[in-house]
């Protein structure tokens, strides 16, 4: 039986399906009192149709694909556009386990979010037909994909796409990925928000997130010295998340896959830091764009 296995495309992959676009949550601008922000924001929301494929035989397969496309045609919505039909490539499922190297390429419009997210959404489909074909014999119950690529957060500045994706192709349990980015809306490029360079100066605040997850996870104290043995980190430091953290209301916020920096059971390990105590590590754009 053929594993599920997400973290051999980390970096690489995510770079290249990030190149297309970036962005941030954050909070709104100060000046001016909070109705005439909303009116801001009203006035420039950045406009997406639901898109929607979904496929389900009985209890035995079900393929879903929910995709916030941009609606209209201006250079961010079709900035947007390649950026979420560069996460239907990654999210492909046999690419997903390097089987079968590259995704097929979809050639219509991209102005027709319907027929690319119906494209990818039965590729997928196929592709769990002829798994559960496979292993049925093994008295599988069932296989699933849930992918979902959805707008999350808007200023008037910033808008966040998250993509979160959920796979059930047998064995003990499914694997789950959640990806936030930040796209601004002034460039349509990615916001590099931490200094990479600052992983050393970052260690205090990365143990006290992850402790703090822990210890919520677990409802009990976790202390420092426990992490060495419940995390898969070398010589005690705590790498930067392959996930770039993103802005949002209240801090940056990190995310790190399963099996990122420890077991199954400890799940995507998640927290987000007060601005006032990564400001010296952001980067002097995230910088400028968070604290305003």
């Amino acid at each position: 039986m053929k594993r599920f296995r997400y973290l051999r495309f980390t970096l690489a992959a995510a770079g290249m399906a990030l190149m297309a676009l970036g962005g941030c949550t954050s909070r709104a601008a100060k000046s001016g009192s909070a109705a005439e922000q909303d009116s801001v924001l009203q006035q420039t929301a950045f406009a997406t149709d639901s898109i929607a494929f979904c496929e389900q035989t009985d209890s035995t397969l079900k393929c879903s694909v929910v995709v916030d496309y941009p609606s209209g045609d201006d250079s961010l919505s079709v900035g947007v556009r390649r950026y979420v039909a560069g996460e239907l490539v990654r999210m492909y499922l046999p690419a997903m386990q390097e089987e079968n190297g590259e995704a097929p390429v979809y050639k219509g419009s991209m102005a027709d979010g319907k027929a690319l997210v119906d494209f990818y959404g039965n590729m997928n489909n196929v592709y769990l037909k002829a798994q559960y074909a496979e292993l049925k014999v093994l008295g599988i119950a069932g296989l699933s994909y849930d992918l979902s690529i959805r707008k999350t957060y808007e200023t008037d500045r910033y808008l966040t796409y998250e993509t979160s994706c959920y796979v059930f192709l047998g064995g003990a349990h499914g694997s789950a990925v959640c990806y936030p980015v930040n796209i601004v809306k002034a460039t349509g490029k990615v916001l590099a928000t931490i200094d990479t360079l600052k992983q050393k100066a970052l260690q205090p605040i990365l143990r006290r997130g992850v402790k703090e997850y822990i210890s919520k996870a677990e409802k009990r104290k976790i202390k420092d010295s426990d992490l060495q043995n419940m995390l898969f980190v070398e010589h005690g430091i705590i790498p930067l998340p392959a996930t770039v953290p993103v802005l949002t209301p209240e801090g940056l916020r990190f995310v790190y896959q399963q099996y990122e920096i420890g077991p199954y059971a400890l799940g995507m390990v998640e927290f987000t830091v007060p601005y006032a105590d990564v400001k010296s590590c952001l980067t002097q754009e995230a910088a400028e764009l968070a604290l305003e």
